[in-house]
């Protein structure tokens, strides 16, 4: 019996391939195997690196913007469309200085770090009109990845030049001139907390912002929150104060405060991993 439920779904699947090349859309279930398994990094950019199906080597084409600034983007087509017909479309990955990204049909945010947003883009409709059946075979080979693929971002670690510099075990910013010897951080696993050092030491007051991280998007149910991180399936995310009484602080304690509130903002957007 159950050979023969076996031999059935064998059936069945081919009925379905054929059906599927038949209607001209070249759609055929991708087959799960160890060499599909496997991933190689790209280096996609200057600031970002994917991991790709170690399949779609030699099987895709990417275009670059000329600059790495808003609306700069990646694009990756599957190569056999895009010489036909350019099209073939995957993905991109744009990058945003602000939230305009919502507005596109079809996004995940994918990261974001050092003040941009990286976001991944995905085709709504058809993208292999007119496209010869090997090359619309290709195309429904690699499309299915294409998402794990964006969600593979991580950004290119650069060299930490310059100082003051804060490091924690997966992340570090650059912090503005004036910082160094000024600030004391309070830590555990899910949080930094920053204070200026003066109001700390005298009244455990200064609280300048928080960096923490999340797993999830619970962060959502903030209040108020920035998302000034995201790689390797983590958030991190700001949480600032709307006023801090320094009432019962020394004149030079509030003094300190107020220059390092002043370019707390510039500190926690310089974030990178």
């Amino acid at each position: 019996m159950k050979k023969l439920l076996r031999k059935m779904g064998a059936v069945l699947l081919a009925a379905a391939a054929a059906l599927a090349l038949a209607a001209g859309n070249g759609y055929i279930p991708m087959k799960n195997t160890k060499a599909a398994d496997k991933k190689i990094t790209v280096k996609a950019a200057s600031d970002f690196t994917l991991e790709f199906p170690a399949d779609w080597k030699g099987q895709y084409v990417k275009k670059v913007s000329k600059d790495k600034k808003h609306d700069s983007y990646v694009a990756f087509y599957a190569k056999k469309c895009y010489k036909e017909t350019k099209e073939g479309w995957l993905f991109s990955i744009m990058r945003f200085q602000d939230d305009s990204y919502m507005d596109m049909p079809d996004y995940e945010l994918a990261g974001r770090w050092n003040g941009y947003s990286y976001v991944a883009l995905f085709p709504t409709d058809v993208q292999i009109m007119g496209a010869s059946k090997a090359a619309q075979k290709q195309y429904s080979s690699i499309s299915a990845g294409s998402r794990d693929a964006a969600a593979s971002i991580h950004p290119v670690k650069k060299e930490r030049k310059g100082k003051p510099t804060y490091e924690a075990a997966d992340f570090w910013l650059k912090l503005p001139a004036g910082w160094e010897n000024s600030y004391i951080t309070e830590e555990d696993d899910s949080c930094v907390a920053f204070y200026a050092k003066k109001c700390y030491e005298e009244a455990k007051k200064g609280w300048l912002f928080s960096i923490m991280r999340f797993e999830d998007d619970s962060y959502q149910e903030m209040p108020a929150w920035k998302l000034v991180g995201k790689w390797n399936d983590m958030n991190y995310v700001v949480s600032i104060p709307k006023t801090v009484p320094l009432d019962d602080v020394s004149e030079g304690a509030a003094k300190q405060y107020q220059k390092l509130a002043g370019s707390a903002e510039k500190a926690f957007y310089t974030i990178q991993p």
